[in-house]
């Protein structure tokens, strides 16, 4: 369930997508297929013909959240052929016998699945993807899965914690008698936003606002950086990076503004403290790490794709310098954040 702290991150380039694809509002979508070099050279790298979508930074394992970012590309850009691949692997090797979730890894050496916990963040990815193939193709089945996707992960993963409605970041294991362990970067906002829209009487609504309020609560150190992992005190609900972990605004808290700014609930104070980091290091400097406590940052900057989501959580759509490319990026995880960073530009416009 938890990820290489090791992996790298991310890229763009120019997006060419019909605005009937890209809004996913109208009841009426484009079914022309758009081609996009981006996502062909990320079928390319890092999809296998039978549906895989390969870590390549993290010893070619897969994920569902891996699996959940390539339906949801092979959706946006209209590619039948791969989310029907894509989705069959992840049915075949990562759904859960007993329910609609997925187990959260899946590595090449036999036994390939020695997990079966979910993680939340790949669920939602999949329910998301589901829902927007569902819309472009006018498939009901991808409905019914997607909201079946959602409902479980309220059952599961949700809980109440003090006067707080959190996300776990998994069924299992982050539930103890002290407090929980959540990752701000699985409240994927636009994801919940779906979640809520397939399911209207869970709980997916308090949980964006709950979300919104945990990162404006959850700022450290010299910078006022959101951690990778966050600790919730049972009784006291006092926040503090997990214990566990390292104490550091890394590769996964990057995907907090990207998805905060995404579903339009991006705090001030998060804007700022990225500008801050921005000025002090310049683009092409950023760390692949800080320290939330001590502020000591990597001894390396990081991949492009941090600079991706730095580039449009600060300029939004409208000023949004020019991306990095996937074919930069050379790694699966920061292509992938690529890719959404371009999206989400696309669908604020």
């Amino acid at each position: 369930m938890l990820r290489s702290q090791t992996r790298r991150v991310f890229c763009r380039n120019s997006l060419a997508l019909s605005a009937g694809i890209a809004s996913f509002g109208a009841s009426t979508v484009s079914r022309a297929a758009t081609i996009d070099p981006d996502w062909d050279i990320y079928k390319k790298q890092f999809l296998l013909p039978d549906g895989r979508i390969v870590d390549n930074g993290n010893n070619n394992v897969s994920h569902s959240e891996g699996q959940g970012y390539g339906l949801f590309f092979a959706s946006t850009f209209n590619d039948r052929d791969a989310f029907a691949s894509i989705l069959s692997w992840t049915k075949d090797n990562l759904a859960h016998k007993d329910g609609n979730l997925h187990s959260w890894r899946w590595m090449p050496a036999a036994p390939h699945v020695t997990d079966t916990n979910n993680a939340s963040d790949g669920d939602l990815m999949i329910a998301w993807a589901l829902r927007r193939a569902a819309m472009l193709w006018g498939r009901e089945d991808y409905a019914e899965q997607a909201q079946a996707i959602v409902q479980e992960l309220g059952r599961k993963c949700v809980r109440k914690i003090g006067s707080r409605l959190v996300l776990l970041p998994g069924a299992r294991g982050f539930d103890r008698p002290k407090g929980v362990t959540v990752n701000l970067s699985y409240y994927n906002m636009p994801a919940l936003i779906r979640a809520a829209r397939l399911d209207p009487a869970g709980p997916w609504n308090s949980l964006i606002d709950g979300g919104q309020q945990l990162v404006q609560s959850s700022r450290f150190g010299l910078w006022g950086l959101p951690p990778d992992w966050l600790m919730i005190d049972r009784k006291s609900e006092r926040l503090t990076p997990a214990s566990g972990f390292p104490p550091r605004f890394s590769y996964d808290a990057i995907r907090i503004p990207l998805y905060l700014k995404w579903g339009n609930r991006m705090p001030a104070t998060l804007s700022q403290a990225l500008y801050a980091v921005s000025q002090n290091y310049t683009m092409s400097g950023l760390p692949g790490w800080i320290d939330v406590k001590t502020g000591e940052r990597s001894n390396y900057n990081a991949p492009p794709g941090f600079r991706a989501v730095y580039q449009f959580a600060l300029n939004g759509p409208d000023a949004l310098p020019k991306l990095p490319s996937v074919k930069e990026s050379g790694d699966y995880y920061s292509a992938s954040l690529t890719l959404q960073a371009r999206i989400a530009a696309m669908e604020m416009v």
